[in-house]
């Protein structure tokens, strides 16, 4: 019998190619936000102290949506690979 947590992973492994894409695209979206951000602090504001606030929240931002899309990347990718596996 397989530990519980170990059925939730593949669970969630496994789960549809959609549900990953659309994370994918949320992260990439996120990611798209925070670089616009970033060239408009840059492009837009003088160099102050409200210059530098927008800025480590437009990193932030796209950090963040690198983070979530590369997550939901390696998703799909264990997905696949655990589908491929599985068949043979």
């Amino acid at each position: 019998m397989k530990p519980q947590w170990l059925t939730a992973l593949k669970h969630h492994y496994t789960g549809s190619l959609e549900h990953g894409f659309q994370q994918f695209r949320q992260g990439v979206a996120f990611f798209f936000l925070g670089m616009v951000g970033l060239y408009m602090a840059h492009s837009m504001l003088a160099p102050s102290l409200a210059q530098e606030v927008a800025v480590l929240i437009s990193v932030l931002i796209g950090g963040a949506g690198f983070i979530w899309a590369m997550m939901a990347h390696v998703r799909m990718l264990v997905g696949r690979l655990i589908r491929f596996f599985e068949r043979r």
